[in-house]
């Protein structure tokens, strides 16, 4: 596991400077924010739920190892992640059923109407008002479907999966408080999903813990 983290971290790194222009320092600094800030409310509670779903259903890792051979290439990369649909849909369906923060407060900055499918609620300036982000989503709570968020139909359910305080598909602002690491959260969880499935043939354990794998033989070519 150390290995992936520092993996990860030199991938952060390179991101962030190629993608945002930023330098390392700054970098450090906007993920020590970002990890002390969601560490115990966010990936302490949403990663053993992902690896958990994971580990639990052997032909899922077969279909989602044989996805990121494919497209991981010889370094795996953020960019590699974003051409692997079933990693990042089985993702998503974790954080559908299993949100890290599945309540959130706000008070009224205004009075306004809260409609529904078949009320409406008047809510007036300076109450409290209280959302539970499950609430949003019409599909069966029960239900994991792995491919759920793939392909041109399931990419239509992502404006309804609320787990980051708004639209998987809306952007953070000052302005409607959706969590401004909710990108970073489905990165991180794809590529280390990703990192696993190259690594290992196959990972057993549950939430709590990794208890064996069987790591992959590389194969090398003599010409």
């Amino acid at each position: 596991m150390k290995c992936m983290e520092l993996y990860v971290a030199k991938e952060l790194l390179r991101y962030a400077e190629t993608e945002f222009g930023l330098n390392q320092e700054d970098t450090i600094h906007n993920l020590l924010f970002v990890l002390g800030f969601n560490a115990f409310g966010g990936f302490s509670i949403f990663l053993p739920g992902l690896i958990s779903r994971i580990v639990s259903d052997t032909a899922l890792q077969e279909k989602l190892r044989d996805e990121v051979r494919q497209n991981a290439g010889p370094n795996l990369s953020f960019e590699s992640v974003m051409k692997m649909p079933l990693v990042q849909s089985v993702v998503y369906e974790t954080l559908r059923l299993s949100p890290p923060v599945p309540l959130q407060f706000a008070r009224a900055r205004k009075d306004f109407q809260l409609s529904s499918h078949d009320s409406v609620f008047d809510i007036k300036k300076g109450e409290a008002a209280m959302w539970v982000s499950t609430l949003g989503d019409e599909r069966p709570r029960k239900s994991f479907r792995a491919d759920r968020f793939m392909g041109e139909e399931g990419g239509e359910l992502l404006k309804y999966l609320y787990w980051s305080n708004g639209p998987q598909t809306g952007s953070p602002s000052a302005s409607n408080k959706q969590c401004a690491a909710k990108d970073y959260v489905t990165l991180t969880g794809s590529m280390m999903v990703a990192y696993l499935l190259k690594r290992y043939d196959s990972i057993t354990g549950d939430s709590a813990s990794i208890t064996a794998v069987e790591k992959a033989v590389q194969v090398m070519m003599i010409v």
